[in-house]
């Protein structure tokens, strides 16, 4: 007669299991695109059964929920990481700004989100979890600026950090595969960077 499995065990299978989902769901979005993203398809490249996929995510909004949430806790654990290293605010403002284009020249990456703005823009649960998703980001990029510059204030710092936001996500499109390959990436990444650091040093309204 087996031994009854644990409650820790369940729940390690559990988190496994949901991880496993996840990663599926991923790599399907990044190879076939939102036309090719189905709850049905993510449990077969998960090798769950469809029943265990809905237990966890009843839809597929809820995969693509889970999905931000995951991907902004890693990448706030990476900044997290790289700007306690940091002894100046204005060095940890590079090193947001580091982690969050090094992450962009991930094609994988790119790809995944140019997939997700396709879902957003026909589903509106989507949408809200893009939404969600980058009120996350915004704030992190609020609190960047309000370290550097305190004297900024709370409003004029989340309008900034919106800015900031909307540069960062508008050079994605250079990165499309049938971008120009004549167009100058490195240069305008430091044109971002110089643009950022303006935006929180400088008190003028």
């Amino acid at each position: 007669m087996s031994r009854p499995r644990s409650g820790t065990a369940v729940l390690r299978k559990g988190r496994d299991r949901v991880q496993s989902v996840l990663d599926a769901a991923t790599a399907i979005l990044i190879a076939d695109g939102y036309a090719g993203f189905s709850a049905r398809k993510v449990a077969t490249r998960a090798g769950v059964r469809l029943g265990h996929l809905q237990y966890y995510f009843p839809t597929k909004q809820d995969v693509v929920r889970a999905l931000l949430e995951r991907y902004l806790a890693r990448a706030s654990a990476s900044v997290g990481d790289r700007i306690a290293a940091e002894p100046t605010p204005a060095r940890r403002l590079d090193a947001v700004l580091d982690v969050i284009l090094a992450d962009q020249r991930d094609a994988d990456t790119a790809r995944f989100f140019w997939e997700l703005w396709a879902l957003a823009a026909r589903d509106t649960a989507v949408a809200s979890a893009m939404q969600a998703f980058y009120r996350g980001y915004w704030k992190t990029v609020v609190a960047a600026l309000l370290d550097v510059q305190p004297g900024l204030g709370r409003p004029r710092a989340e309008r900034r950090a919106a800015l900031v936001i909307a540069m960062l996500e508008g050079l994605t499109l250079f990165r499309s595969r049938t971008a120009s390959r004549d167009l100058p990436l490195p240069f305008l990444e430091r044109e971002l960077r110089d643009v950022a650091r303006k935006l929180a040093t400088d008190l003028g309204t």
